[in-house]
């Protein structure tokens, strides 16, 4: 059965002309239930399947850059990161991340964005567009380690009612990251696709940027994202896009939206007030997946 909001202040802000939608029914363990869309196998924020194709048959440009990642892995931040890169300074864009995300804002919105376009999508490797793949269009994949993920997802969730509904505790919720029933799927499986992708796909530019190391030194992450996306910075203008980027006044930039809650701490190790010991044993047993690759787990600084 298929659950439909009514249009909210998000579905405003991100311009759609559809609610968020739910068609997946799924509940955690004490029936507590949470919205998500079910398509073609996969689990997606949830939206309605008719703005999940259009992502898939966009029409890319050959300019165009696109930021990737599993929800709340800062894909936000590289976003905002690399349209200041592009202008020169630190500089917000005037509509936001929502008209150029792929899934949810709708070809009427992306297709009008002047080039070169920064778009982002949470998409695995082969969900991309086809021309994508035709095009090589530079991708910068977001990754961030799966506990303060798993905290940071939990509370998306919960304060953002408009678009999940859900009401349920963190432990009942974390049952549902474990088996793979959120936004995106399994976290570990989503990282395997994405490293099978890398290493199958040699010719295509792809940048792995952690969360971690955003937060550790943001400004060489800025300088790293202006040459893999050949934009020269002077340093005058890698401290500018730094301190306008910075987690206040990314919060400040927010606080007046409808999304202001999408940026909660950003801190790296959030976990530990959050995940019990058995918790936290489970996700470093499963991210022994990820040993190796690109997306090895750090969980502090």
């Amino acid at each position: 059965m298929s659950v439909q909001n009514e249009l909210g202040p998000i579905s405003i802000t991100f311009k759609r002309h559809l609610p968020f939608a739910d068609n997946a029914g799924i509940k955690d363990r004490k029936g507590n239930p949470i919205n998500l869309t079910y398509h073609k196998g996969r689990y997606l924020t949830p939206c309605q399947p008719e703005y999940f194709e259009f992502s898939r048959n966009a029409e890319l440009r050959p300019d165009d850059i696109i930021v990737c990642g599993y929800a709340k892995t800062g894909c936000h931040l590289i976003w905002e990161t690399l349209n200041m890169i592009r202008k020169g300074k630190g500089q917000y864009t005037e509509l936001g991340k929502a008209a150029a995300y792929l899934e949810y804002a709708g070809p009427e919105l992306y297709d009008n964005l002047p080039s070169p376009r920064i778009l982002n999508t949470h998409n695995e490797f082969d969900w991309l567009p086809d021309k994508a793949r035709t095009y090589k269009n530079k991708i910068i994949l977001s990754t961030r380690n799966p506990k303060d993920v798993a905290v940071s997802l939990y509370n998306h969730h919960m304060n953002l009612p408009e678009m999940y509904s859900y009401q349920g505790e963190f432990p009942d919720w974390f049952e549902l990251f474990l088996d793979g029933h959120v936004d995106n799927g399994d976290f570990f499986d989503y990282h395997l696709h994405w490293e099978q992708a890398i290493k199958e796909n040699p010719d295509h530019p792809i940048l792995v940027v952690t969360y971690e190391a955003c937060r550790e030194d943001f400004r060489g992450t800025i300088r790293k994202l202006s040459k893999f996306i050949e934009t020269p910075l002077t340093e005058e203008q890698v401290e500018d896009i730094a301190e306008s980027i910075s987690f206040e006044a990314m919060q400040k930039r927010f606080e007046a939206l409808p999304t202001k809650k999408l940026i909660r701490k950003g801190q790296v190790g959030d976990w530990k007030n959050w995940l019990t010991e058995e918790q936290s044993a489970e996700l470093d047993r499963r991210s022994e997946k990820l040993k190796g690759t690109h997306f090895e787990p750090r969980f502090e600084l």
